[in-house]
């Protein structure tokens, strides 16, 4: 039993490692990680951390100021690759161009796709762009959903597809965040911070961000500096000149604010832990910060992961300089109110959806077998499961 993962971004590095961990020790499975270099030195930063050397790296030639060329020299290299070598299962993550790019030249090829996080929707295919489209491009080629919460079963169910293909996994990236948080250490870009200084961790690299969505943030960031004297501010910068730009411009060389390079995973997850508050238009900060009780503002005005909104661990804010300054101000002044985001539940899962998605992804194509002795493609999902995971949502 072949099985091709396929990682592009440091977020699908870190979130496909726990699946890959779990396959790995399956016996009669041989899973083969593919590195396609969306992310260059950020995703191999993350495979470093987890130990991970990918059995193919591509070689990817194209315009990095072209979505559309980025797209298709990926469905070109990936389905050459899978020609070559057909596996009898491809797992993508997430709604990059590469887990968009994966699943299509997969679906051409007949070949089954699993998609990990799959369900996720904002209801507006603008924002994000063009992850919006990509997950639900995904959806209606992938023949294994892994949900990483019931809402986004829900959202699956809604838009037709098979139920009996949908499983509640929980997400992946509480495996990786629990791992690491172990036996994270205090990170040196914290050396020039205060003992008592409370910190917020800023992130920004959104698309609706850019330009003037981030000069807006900086504005805000810098009044909040001068309102609270104790605040010291950490930015994790985006390589994005779109974004680069704008927030050095404005934030460079100030008091109580650290302009830092895009951090290692292991650097990023103790800066996390030791905030106070994180300003973030991040998906995955949205499902990390809740793991460490810090709450997040998010940086945009729709979000896919409601399930954090609604149970209380984010809160929308958007761009705006003065929302944002008026909703920091009311968790920064009041411990009360910030207790209540810090102690709040993770709705995202119990650290084990890597090998709840091994397992039912093994158990599925066992009852599929003789490996290919079917038409690729007439794959055949489980229904229920041996060990309590939730495989039929109709159930939930």
């Amino acid at each position: 039993m072949i099985i091709d993962l396929v990682a592009g971004t440091r977020p699908e590095v870190v979130k496909l490692a726990p699946v890959y961990r779990a396959l790995s020790g399956i016996r009669d499975v041989k899973v083969r990680w593919m590195a396609t270099g969306q992310h260059g030195h950020l995703a191999d930063q993350a495979l470093d951390v987890f130990g991970i050397e990918p059995d193919v790296r591509l070689d990817l030639d194209w315009d990095r100021s072209s979505l559309a060329s980025l797209t298709a020299r990926l469905m070109d290299a990936l389905g050459e690759r899978f020609r070559r070598d057909m596996p009898d299962y491809v797992i993508v993550q997430g709604d990059t161009a590469t887990a968009f790019a994966a699943a299509q030249a997969a679906f051409l090829l007949r070949i089954p796709v699993g998609h990990v996080e799959a369900g996720l929707r904002s209801g507006d295919v603008d924002s994000p762009f063009p992850e919006e489209g990509f997950r639900q491009l995904i959806a209606r080629i992938a023949q294994d959903h892994f949900a990483p919460t019931p809402a986004g079963a829900r959202n699956l169910r809604r838009e037709g597809i098979n139920p009996n293909t949908i499983r509640v996994t929980g997400n992946t990236v509480v495996d990786a965040v629990t791992e690491i948080g172990r036996t994270v250490t205090r990170p040196d870009v914290l050396d020039g911070v205060a003992p008592d200084a409370r910190i917020a961790l800023v992130t920004v690299h959104r698309r609706e961000n850019w330009d003037g969505g981030a000069v807006r943030i900086c504005k805000a960031i810098l009044r909040l500096r001068d309102l609270f004297p104790d605040l010291h501010f950490i930015i994790a910068t985006h390589t994005n000149p779109r974004v680069l730009g704008p927030v050095t411009e404005a934030l460079s060389g100030q008091e109580r604010i650290t302009l830092s390079e895009p951090l290692a995973y292991p650097d990023f997850i103790g800066v996390l832990k030791a905030a106070h508050i994180v300003l973030s238009d991040s998906g995955g900060v949205q499902e990390e910060a809740p793991s460490f009780g810090v709450p997040v503002l998010v940086l945009r005005n729709a979000t896919e992961r409601a399930e954090a909104v609604r149970a209380g661990v984010a809160r929308l804010v958007g761009s705006s300089t003065d929302r944002i300054v008026r909703e920091a101000s009311r968790l920064l002044s009041s411990p009360r109110r910030h207790a209540r985001m810090a102690v709040a539940k993770s709705p995202f899962g119990d650290g084990h959806a890597g090998e709840r998605i091994a397992r039912i992804i093994t158990a599925s194509m066992a009852q599929a077998s003789p490996a290919r002795a079917a038409p690729q493609g007439e794959h055949k999902p489980v229904r229920t499961s041996r060990d309590g995971v939730l495989t039929n949502v109709n159930a939930a």
